[in-house]
This record gives structure tokens, C-alpha cells and sequence, in this order.
């Protein structure tokens, strides 16, 4: 996907979830949040060169969906593009510290989903504030790399 769609959709993604209330709306709002952060690592990772900013769709890592000039699309086999989560798949290379610094925000806001999604942890202000903490680091760092 190129930059400026990701840029998009972190945009609409932070107005959705300025929208749901934290507590009340968890899931829906650290869904907002998480998505928003695998585009924040995508733009990131695009503008610094380590994967490709082409208009194709990864499916799986290496697999692509890719549009045709008849309107179709078609799954190719490529180098790293999209990645669906920070480390999966792991985008090979020296990361610059900047993108270790995300790679690092990214984790922590990661770190809630099993416990507070699929376990039975109930989130609390902290953890929310936690997030938003982790998601401020991951924008500092996108804004600085990618305008």
C-alpha cells in the first residue's frame, strides 16, 4: 500500500477511536488503535526503504494480491511488503534506531491484546492510558519519518 493510504487510514482510524469511549468501548477502541499502529509500522518501514510502498494487498508474508489492468487481481509471491503485525513477518535488516523505537512502542501496545482481548483481564484506566502512551511514541516517531 502506498504511504499516503496508510496515512489515511491512520487518520480515520484516530477519529473512530477518538469517538469510542476507552472503558466502555475497549475492544472496538484498541482495535482503532492496534490498526492504526500497523499502519504507523508501514509507513514507517516504507518511507525508510525496508518494504516496498507498491498498490498491492499482502494476504500471508510473501503473498500478495495484486490489482490487473482488467479490474482483477491476481496473488503473486514478493519480497516484503505490508507486514500484518511488528515482527510477523520479521522484515529483515540493520533498523535504524527510529524504527527500533516504534518496533519497541508497538510491542507494548501489542503486549494487551491476548490478555485484555482473548483472556479475561478487564481493562483499566491504566491500561488505557498505557496505550495511548505507546501510540503517542509510535507517532512521534511515523511524523518524524514520514513528513
Amino acid at each position: 500500500m502506498k504511504i499516503t493510504s496508510h496515512a489515511d487510514k491512520i487518520r480515520r482510524l484516530l477519529q473512530l477511536r477518538d469517538r469510542l469511549d476507552p472503558l466502555q468501548d475497549f475492544e472496538l477502541w484498541y482495535w482503532t488503535v492496534l490498526t492504526a499502529g500497523t499502519n504507523i509500522w508501514n509507513a514507517s518501514l516504507h518511507a525508510t526503504g525496508f518494504t516496498n510502498e507498491d498498490r498491492v494487498f499482502s494476504t500471508i508474508p510473501g503473498v500478495h494480491v495484486v490489482p490487473q489492468s482488467d479490474g482483477s487481481f491476481r496473488r503473486e509471491l514478493r519480497g516484503p511488503g505490508d507486514v500484518s503485525h511488528v515482527g510477523w513477518p520479521v522484515v529483515p535488516g540493520d533498523m535504524p534506531e527510529s524504527i527500533q523505537r516504534l518496533e519497541t512502542a508497538l510491542h507494548a501496545l501489542e503486549a494487551y491484546r491476548d490478555p485484555c482481548l482473548r483472556a479475561d483481564r478487564i481493562p483499566t484506566q491504566a491500561i488505557v492510558d498505557d496505550c495511548n502512551h505507546s501510540l503517542l511514541q509510535a507517532l512521534a516517531v511515523y511524523e518524524a519519518l514520514v513528513h
